[in-house]
This record gives structure tokens, C-alpha cells and sequence, in this order.
């Protein structure tokens, strides 16, 4: 089977596929492009994914002979021989929708995962997946209907974090997890996740380090720990000597923190499942957010904001991410139990439109159905 994600949140829930369908199957070689979870899975890397860890359309192009390199060995694990029984795609449309075509034309049925935002920007990718894919796993039900009508053979799976996270609510206090993490749980913790791309960090970064920063001169018992991604390593950054890095343990730092600052991503759903306030921080280059401005059709970037319909979470993008204002925001959290107390009430009621666990299971089977129709 070959398999494609290429980035750390993607990569987690494909290493939950390959176990489901390793319960269902007796032998199975999966290869393409992954990371470090899909490695512990048995995964056979053609590509690494952190060769391709990039966000942001002018970012992809300034980094295009690397992408192409990467796209003409994953397109040849495609078109080889043998032939992969089955493709699976996740996320990562701009990498993944262009090699889906590649399988279809091969003649290897297609399975998308986690599909492209088509009711955010860019629909007409609506035609390529009706066009290029056999079968489209949707996670948010509102996917469902919209991808029907356009002529795709969507189903709503679940989300897949409900399933990855459910066990951090199973008695797990944050007191607990602070101490695990060597942390003061007497004492507020503020954590911050600038992103799982080098370039999303390398814009993110310096704005969150000044927050915290100006967040610890407000409240000096604030302890600081930086949620470092698996894509990237905890050397390349500039952290001081007064704030922890945690790598490895993402869910349990941010299970053990009072709030969270966190650019846009997956990381606000599972901050969401978690029950964790958040502020929602993201920079990206002029021209990225300038060409997203103007195609972006949802008036949030953060998915839980669209999920509930409101400003659960409060968003500071681009020049509205200043150090000053966001550490007032995390001040206010930190200080108002209340107001914690009300986002998270919120936030529960958002995540409850997720779905139930087993999405990885419903995602095998529809694999295994997916795989019979050649």
C-alpha cells in the first residue's frame, strides 16, 4: 500500500490506519512518504517527511527544486512495479491531489484522508477529487454533503483525534501531568506551539518567544514550555534559559498547561478535545497571507471557531499578532478562572460535533472496500 502524508499531525493519524488495517490483514507493506509515527508502524519511507516540511504557498515555491525531487521518487513508488493494491492520501493537498492523479491514471485505487478544505478556498478542488479519487474520508460532518453533491463518494469517519485523545480524560489531572513533565503544578503554565514547518516556526517563533517573555513579566509564576512538533528538532531553537522545551510528549504538555498560545493548525483541535483555553497566533510571509486573503472563503482560521460557528477562540493573524496584546489575552486567562472555565464549556460543546471514537477503524474498512473494487 502506498501512503502519503506529509505533515506531523497527518503522519499521526495514518500510523492509526496502518495498526487498524495490520489487525485486518496478514501482510502488508506500506511505503511513500511519512514520518517518525508511520516509522514506528512499519513503514518503509520513500520519502522522510521532514524533507517536506513546508506550509505556505510562496514558501513551497521558493523551496521547489527539493519538492520536486521528493514528488519524482514518490511518483515512481506509484507507477513501479509491482503496483500498490491500494493509495492512500492524506491531507496535504498540494502535494497529494497532483500525485492522487498520478495513481489514478496507473490504474491504483485512491482513498483520500482527511480532505482538502474545498468549502474554505480553492473549491474547484471539489472536480479533482470527484475526478481522481475512488473514495474520500471526510472527518467534520459537514464535509459529507457538500463533497456528495459535487459527485464525490465522501463519508464522515470521525475525527481521529477523539480517538487519540479520549485517554487524557480518563483521570489524568493536569496537576499530574505538570509534575510528570517537571513542572510546578502549584504554579500556571503557559504553552506555546508555534507550528510543526520550518517556516511556519521561523515567523511564529519570535512573536511567541516575546509574548512569553512579556507574559512572565506580568506574571512571574508563569512557567513556559515550548511544544517542540516531530517534524522538527528542539536544536533549532532559540529558546531561553528560562523556558522549558518539551518533544515527544505534545499532548501531555499541552494537556498540563493553564493555556495555550498555538499558530493555526490541527494543534487548536486537540487543545479543543483536551479542554485547554487557547489563543489562536499565526504570521505567515505578506504574499501567503495576501494571496490566502483573497481566496479564503470562512471568515477563521482557526477550525474550532468554524466548528462552533462563533469566536470561541480569541485569533490575533498576522499584524494583529503582537507580543504586547497576546500577552494580555494569556493574562486574562491565567488570572480568571472563570473565563477558562467558560472556554472550555465552549470548546466542549464544538468538539461534540466531531463525532464518536473509531475513526481509524471505519477508515480501514472503507480501505479494505476501496482496495476490493480493483
Amino acid at each position: 500500500m502506498f501512503l502519503s502524508t506529509a505533515d506531523a499531525s497527518g503522519d499521526l493519524h495514518a500510523a492509526a490506519l496502518v495498526e487498524a488495517l495490520r489487525k485486518r490483514a496478514l501482510e502488508l507493506d506500506v511505503f511513500g512518504l511519512g514520518g517518525a509515527a508511520l516509522d514506528a508502524a512499519g513503514f518503509r519511507p520513500i520519502v522522510p517527511q521532514s524533507e517536506l516540511a513546508i506550509a505556505g504557498l510562496v514558501e513551497v515555491l521558493s523551496s521547489a527544486p527539493r519538492v520536486l525531487g521528493a514528488y519524482a521518487r514518490l511518483r515512481r513508488a506509484l507507477t513501479g512495479a509491482p503496483k500498490p493494491d491500494l493509495a492512500v492520501f492524506v491531507d496535504s493537498p498540494d502535494l497529494n491531489l497532483p500525485l492522487a492523479a498520478v495513481a489514478k491514471r496507473s490504474g491504483v485505487p485512491v482513498l483520500y484522508y482527511i480532505a482538502p478544505q474545498v468549502w474554505a478556498w480553492r473549491p474547484g478542488r471539489v472536480r479533482k477529487l470527484a475526478r481522481r479519487c475512488d473514495a474520500v474520508a471526510v472527518i467534520f460532518p459537514f464535509e459529507e454533503p457538500i463533497l456528495r453533491a459535487a459527485g464525490v463518494d465522501a463519508r464522515f469517519v470521525g475525527h481521529p483525534l477523539v480517538d487519540r485523545l479520549a485517554a487524557f480524560h480518563q483521570g489524568r489531572s493536569r496537576e499530574e501531568l505538570a509534575r510528570a513533565l517537571g513542572l510546578d503544578p502549584a504554579r500556571p503554565v503557559l504553552g506555546l506551539l508555534p507550528g510543526s514547518r520550518h517556516n511556519e516556526v521561523e515567523r511564529n517563533w519570535p512573536v511567541l518567544r516575546e509574548t512569553a517573555r512579556l507574559a512572565r513579566a506580568a506574571l512571574p509564576e508563569l512557567q513556559v514550555q515550548l511544544v517542540v512538533a516531530s517534524t522538527l528538532a528542539a536544536e533549532s531553537f532559540d529558546a531561553p534559559d528560562w523556558l522549558r522545551v518539551v518533544r515527544g510528549r505534545s499532548h501531555e504538555a499541552m494537556a498540563a498547561s493553564t493555556c495555550l498560545i498555538s499558530a493555526a493548525g490541527t494543534a487548536t483541535v486537540e487543545a479543543a478535545l483536551l479542554g485547554v483555553p487557547l489563543v489562536v497566533a499565526h504570521v505567515t510571509s505578506p504574499l501567503t497571507f495576501e494571496l490566502a486573503r483573497r481566496i479564503a472563503r470562512v471568515p477563521s482560521s482557526c477550525m474550532v471557531n468554524l466548528i462552533a460557528g462563533d469566536g470561541v477562540v480569541p485569533e490575533r493573524i498576522q499584524a494583529q499578532a503582537r507580543p504586547a496584546a497576546l500577552a494580555a489575552l494569556v493574562a486574562e486567562l491565567v488570572r480568571d478562572p472563570a473565563a477558562r472555565e467558560a472556554m472550555r464549556a465552549r470548546l466542549a460543546r464544538a468538539t461534540a460535533e466531531l463525532g464518536p471514537p473509531g475513526a481509524a477503524e471505519r477508515v480501514a474498512d472503507l480501505a479494505l472496500e476501496v482496495a476490493g473494487r480493483r
